[in-house]
């Protein structure tokens, strides 16, 4: 399937992202960028049915879906796409007819599989849209998954490809959410200089988590996406963790760890120290 760019905003669309457009960050330029961008989704539970949500509001005009769960009942306090009635189809089917109801604009792409390296290594072969997206720069992961493996692997992909990743992960009531960039940020390092793949074994299954905990983090995973495609800001360099009880956010300057087997081709930079002196909240798991 090929989707076409978007040159110009119909009139339907001018007034339907008025509100984003009297942005002087976004302007009809901007709209355009986030309708032509797109965005795969690793993870349609908590964060990921959230970020799909918001994301699909805003107008990001691409989205691919991957998650082989169906849903269940105990889904249901976080991930908000899903009612009773949908309890036991697959996760990415549910969301996407969700989500074009929300808004016609976007063109949803679902994978009821898990990703895994035979699903890497045939995920561009088989959709040259996304294979195009791709070489214009018009495509960022957010890893929404609930296990370590995944969260490396998806690490390692983007490391070698260069494309931009969002990682956010929740547990309790703590969140944290980082961008990596090897092409803009190569200094910063990637997943691996921070959380080894010796870390946490741990997934959301066996950690409890609060809803609304949920949405926050995930609120801010979608907004530093948003941010990247319309280039808004200052680069970010940080692990940013939040305490929902203290009701704070903090953030840490990450660096390159320069033994790193994932990001060692990667740029070089002045840049070059290690995380080893960070302290990082145990237990955390990424829905």
């Amino acid at each position: 399937m090929t989707f076409a760019t978007t040159d110009t905003l119909t009139k339907q669309q001018f007034i339907q992202y008025y509100r984003q457009i009297l942005l002087p960050e976004v302007e009809e330029l901007g709209q355009q960028k986030l309708l032509n961008q797109h965005l795969i989704i690793i993870g349609v539970g908590g964060l990921g049915t959230h970020v799909a949500q918001q994301l699909t509001a805003a107008g990001i005009g691409h989205l691919y879906l991957v998650d082989d769960d169906k849903i269940e009942s105990s889904n249901l306090p976080r991930q908000i796409l899903f009612n009773p009635e949908s309890i036991g189809q697959y996760k990415v089917s549910h969301a996407a007819a969700e989500l074009i109801k929300l808004n016609p604009d976007v063109k949803v792409t679902t994978y009821a599989e898990r990703f895994s390296k035979d699903f890497s290594e045939s995920l561009f072969a088989g959709n040259s849209a996304l294979k195009q997206a791709y070489e214009d720069e018009r495509l960022i992961l957010l890893d929404c998954s609930d296990n370590m493996p995944t969260r490396q692997l998806l690490n390692h992909w983007c490391a070698r490809h260069f494309i931009p990743l969002v990682s956010a992960s929740v547990s309790a009531f703590s969140g944290q959410l980082m961008l990596i960039d090897g092409k803009n940020t190569p200094e910063a390092g990637c997943y691996q200089c921070v959380f080894s793949s010796l870390d946490t074994q741990q997934n959301c299954q066996s950690m409890g988590v609060l809803g609304t905990a949920v949405s926050l983090v995930a609120s801010m995973q979608a907004l530093t996406a948003m941010k990247l495609v319309l280039n808004i800001g200052a680069v970010d360099k940080y692990l940013h963790i939040f305490d929902g009880v203290a009701m704070s956010w903090h953030k840490v300057m990450r660096h390159r760890d320069v033994k790193c087997p994932v990001c060692r081709h990667w740029p070089e930079s002045n840049k070059t120290e290690s995380m080893h002196n960070v302290a990082l909240t145990s237990g955390e798991t990424k829905l």
